[in-house]
């Protein structure tokens, strides 16, 4: 038969009942051995015995009160100890485990280790910043939150957030190396600010909230215009302007259009911004919608202007001379008065290049009116050299010149300098065909002088040569007497450069 156990014959078994009597101690003896493998059991006829006592404990409460006196309160404290002492002396001997004194100071670690965690847990809880959701994306990939959206049933947020999220970076034109496209970096917060955009504006939308469903995505468009991403931008208004039409909210539709108009006109793709603007102005129009008409009508003028100016510099005048027009009616109805003028000017001009001259001097008339109201000299001093030219165009010499003197006043009240050589050169012009030397060079005098104040090398050889040219056109008749009939002051004036005049 195996031994048993000496820790086993050591330790005694202590219960006590209601009444406080301790029932009879149970040694090994008490116990038979199982099976061969050395596992005991208690024996029957103990158990009968110790389940009698303790019974006749029950049914026989002890004399003198109630409740347990102090010396049994003292046992119960005794066999306490004793148990926490085995105990900790079974911890001491089991293998692996570490050296320590009784099972109190077992206890105790244990309930400083539970309260040291606990402290760690409160501590860090209170050095948490208020910025949950930096806190909460950190982590977080692009793949988590697309099935987050997934998760939640925003099939439509998550096709968006896939397409913003994989996008590629162009490649780079200057560094041949680095032609390979590359997935576009998008910081943490951004993502989770996409997300979280998105999975709002489709829970407005199948809840029927059209108006909160827009502006989620229009705070996206706006977002993304400001980074800059022109792309995504574009893609969010267009999703603004499909939101809208389902309800057929037409100044929404207009909005969307006007927006992605402009980031047209920032990538400079002008036929495609007007193509945006002129709808948003039509359904505008069609929802009376004042501000919204001003304000398309006011960017369709600039875009048509930028059209128009191209077409000039392919040499198209008519194509020109149509956008002119166009945008001369959109700054009318912008309510615009600057912008109607410089749109007056631009066709004008344009009418006087296809021969339309007197459209042309109606033309800036209305702008010389406008730039008088505003008290704008420069304007005016454009305004009187284009009408001068017209009215040379047409034979009016003498209006030119009254356009023109008084271009030079306006110019050199403005401290416009370009304009006073232009007009100086101009009027010199005229009056040299008019015969009136003197005037011509004095003009064109004072035109080479401005030239030299500007500091323009083409300008100043230009102006000297036609200074010289009107000189010589000026004794021209002194020079002819000379060769036929006074060869002596021919050859002085070629030898001594002497001048015509002198004998």
């Amino acid at each position: 038969k195996p031994e048993p156990d000496p820790e086993l014959r050591s330790t005694a078994l202590r219960c006590r009942c209601r009444c406080g009597a301790p029932a009879r101690a149970m040694s090994v003896e008490d116990a038979v051995p199982a099976d061969a493998s050395g596992d005991f059991q208690v024996g029957e006829s103990t158990i009968e015995n110790n389940t009698m006592s303790m019974l006749g404990s029950f049914q026989e409460p002890p004399a003198g009160g109630d409740g347990p006196s102090a010396a049994m309160d003292l046992e119960i404290e005794d066999n306490t100890a004793a148990m926490l002492a085995s105990f900790g002396s079974e911890d001491q001997d089991a293998p692996g485990s570490p050296a320590s004194g009784a099972g109190g100071a077992g206890a105790g670690a244990a309930a400083d280790s539970a309260a040291n965690t606990v402290t760690t847990l409160n501590a860090t809880k209170l050095e948490a910043k208020p910025d949950d959701k930096l806190i909460k994306v950190k982590g977080l990939d692009k793949q988590q939150l697309c099935i987050d959206l997934l998760m939640v049933g925003c099939v439509q947020s998550f096709v968006d957030f896939f397409y913003i999220t994989h996008r590629k970076t162009p490649p780079n034109e200057n560094n041949p190396a680095e032609s390979e496209a590359k997935d576009v970096v998008i910081p943490e917060e951004t993502l989770m600010f996409l997300k979280e955009t998105l999975e709002v504006a489709e829970s407005a939308r199948r809840s029927s909230n059209y108006q909160h469903c827009f502006e989620s995505y229009n705070a996206l468009a706006e977002y993304f215009e400001k980074v800059p991403d022109l792309k995504s931008s574009m893609y969010f208004y267009q999703r603004c302007a499909d939101v809208a039409s389902e309800v057929d909210a037409r100044e929404s539709i207009a909005k969307a259009f006007l927006n992605l108009g402009s980031c047209e006109e920032q990538g400079s793709n002008w036929q495609s911004a007007m193509n945006f603007h002129e709808k948003a102005l039509q359904i505008a129009t069609s929802a009376d919608s004042l501000p919204l008409q001003i304000k398309a009508a006011s960017r369709l003028t600039q875009v048509y202007q930028v059209l128009a100016e191209g077409c000039e510099k392919e040499g198209r005048d008519s194509d020109a001379t149509a956008l002119y027009e166009r945008c001369r009616d959109c700054a009318q109805l912008s309510k615009d008065a600057n912008l109607e003028g410089v749109a007056c000017h631009k066709l004008g001009l344009s009418k006087y290049k296809t021969g339309f001259f007197d459209e042309a001097i109606d033309l800036q008339k209305q702008y010389l009116d406008i730039c008088r109201m505003h008290d704008d000299r420069v304007g005016e001093s454009a305004a009187r050299g284009a009408l001068a030219q017209a009215y040379e165009a047409v034979g009016g010499t003498q209006e030119a010149i009254k356009q023109l003197e008084n271009l030079l006043n306006v110019a050199s009240e403005a401290g416009e300098l370009k304009a006073q050589a232009s007009a100086c050169l101009n009027l010199g012009i005229l009056y040299n065909g008019r015969g009136d030397h003197e005037k011509s060079v004095e003009l064109l005098e004072q035109h080479f002088d401005l030239a030299r104040q500007i500091g323009d090398r083409k300008l100043i050889d230009s102006a000297r040569v036609v200074l010289g040219m009107v000189r010589g056109n000026g004794k021209i008749k002194s020079y002819i007497e000379l060769v036929n009939n006074d060869l002596d002051k021919l050859l002085k004036w070629k030898s001594k450069r002497a001048t015509l005049d002198a004998s």
